[in-house]
């Protein structure tokens, strides 16, 4: 994706958080039981889809990097997989928040905080093993483990289905929200996701540059010995 692509990505990103932000206090009804601390839904649920869609294409990615070995694909999981870990911790943080002011409780180790924190520490796994391992193996079993970790996925998405009982509602809870809140919970998610977007092309363009220097140090390096 060119500069100007990445420009556009950009501007549409800004203005769909300020768009997002504008319905969220200007907007969006007021929730009648928990009032104004429910507004921290629109951003806490966007950043939980968020962070499927970014392990999912790690998952990809991984996939095809196992199949082809192209290293553009490595860093394009490893990109992806930095991002998914930031939003998993915007969703863990924010939740807990909502959680105390709405049920008078942080954490109560529900099924779905549960496997969402399981999800986190995989990922958090997930750097630990590239940062251990040496560059020949190192693409090929964070690949591996990055597959295996998204198998947690759709455990959280469907943990409230399984195990019954805690803080969450159904799935289908959102999509039943009164109209004003539905449209601006969609706004949000849609800004989140092209936050991901636009994050996903910087880092992977700063992964790439970082490999060619890498490249061209170790051929200096050789030439000089």
């Amino acid at each position: 994706m060119g500069s100007l692509s990445t420009k556009i990505v950009a501007i549409i990103t800004a203005i769909l958080i300020f768009v997002s932000l504008y319905l969220i206090f200007g907007y969006a009804r007021v929730e009648g039981t928990m009032l104004e601390v429910q507004k921290i839904f629109y951003y806490h649920v966007s950043a939980a889809l968020t962070v499927f869609v970014a392990f999912g294409v790690n998952c990809v990615f991984s996939i095809k990097y196992l199949i082809q070995r192209k290293s553009n694909d490595d860093l394009l999981a490893v990109a992806a997989a930095e991002l998914g870990l930031i939003f998993c911790t915007i969703a863990l943080l924010s939740g807990p928040i909502w959680a105390r002011y709405a049920w008078n409780t942080w954490w109560n180790w529900e099924p779905r905080l549960t496997s969402t924190l399981i999800l986190w520490l995989m990922y958090v796994g997930y750097f630990i093993l590239r940062s251990a391992l040496e560059e020949d193996k190192r693409g090929i079993y964070s690949a591996v483990l990055g597959i295996i970790a998204y198998l947690d996925v759709p455990i959280v998405y469907y943990a409230v289905d399984i195990w019954q009982g805690g803080l969450h509602p159904d799935r289908g809870t959102k999509w039943n929200l009164e109209a004003t809140m539905r449209h601006t919970w969609m706004v949000a998610l849609l800004a989140f996701i092209m936050l991901f977007i636009l994050l996903l092309i910087v880092r992977y363009r700063m992964k790439k540059t970082q490999a060619r220097y890498e490249i061209l140090r170790q051929k200096h390096l050789g030439e000089a010995l």
